[in-house]
C-alpha cells in the first residue's frame, strides 16, 4: 500500500492496483446465471410476474370475444375494424398511431 494505490493479489497471481477510494468485488457474484435457467411450467413463470407486479399473461385483442376487445372476434384471427381512429374523432380518442403525416412522392 502506498498513498496513491493499494496493490490486492489476485487468486491468479496477478497483482493489481487500485486507487483507494475505490470500491472494488473481486470473485464472482452470488447467484450468477440465475436468469438463464428456463421457467419450465407456466406457475412458476406467474408467481415470478406476480412478485413484480406485472401484468401476466398478456393475451392479444383478437384472440378475446367481441364483448371484451375492439379486436375480438370469434371466426379467425383478424381485427375486423381499422386499427387506426377516423379523421374526426374527438381529442383522447386520436391517440398512437393515427394517419400519415404527409402523402405522395417525397420531393
Amino acid at each position: 500500500r502506498t498513498e496513491k494505490y493499494v496493490s490486492v493479489k489476485l487468486p491468479s497471481g496477478k497483482i493489481k492496483e487500485f486507487i483507494p477510494e475505490c470500491r472494488v468485488t473481486i470473485g464472482t457474484i452470488a447467484g450468477g446465471g440465475r436468469k438463464e435457467k428456463p421457467f419450465v411450467k407456466a406457475g412458476k413463470k406467474y408467481h415470478a410476474m406476480k412478485a413484480k407486479n406485472r401484468l401476466y399473461p398478456i393475451v392479444s385483442g383478437v384472440s378475446m370475444n367481441p364483448i371484451d376487445h375492439p379486436f375480438g372476434c370469434g371466426r379467425g384471427s383478424h381485427k375486423g375494424r381499422k386499427t387506426i381512429p377516423r379523421r374526426g374523432a374527438p381529442p383522447g380518442a386520436k391517440v398512437g398511431l393515427i394517419r400519415a403525416r404527409r402523402t405522395g412522392v417525397k420531393r
